[in-house]
């Protein structure tokens, strides 16, 4: 009896950590669909992390230590 509730209480365990996946990733989302910022940086943790779970993320070019800087006048 006890190895059926400690496999209820896993499997119940398993299925909340599945739905608070699926609830984060849709969130974010109508998040994105709504506020049309795919093509930014994301705006929030909750985006962010639905970009991580979906595997979506924006190319930036990197700033290199020189880009900031003036030219100096020759």
């Amino acid at each position: 009896m006890a190895a059926v509730i400690a496999l209820a209480a896993t499997g119940l365990f398993a299925a909340g950590v599945t739905a608070g996946i699926v609830g984060v990733a849709s969130v974010a989302i109508r998040r994105e669909e709504k506020n049309l910022t795919l093509t930014s940086e994301a705006p929030d943790t909750v985006t962010r992390a639905g970009r991580w779970l979906n595997g979506a993320y924006v190319r930036a070019p990197r700033r290199s230590a020189a880009a900031g800087r003036q030219p100096t006048p020759a």
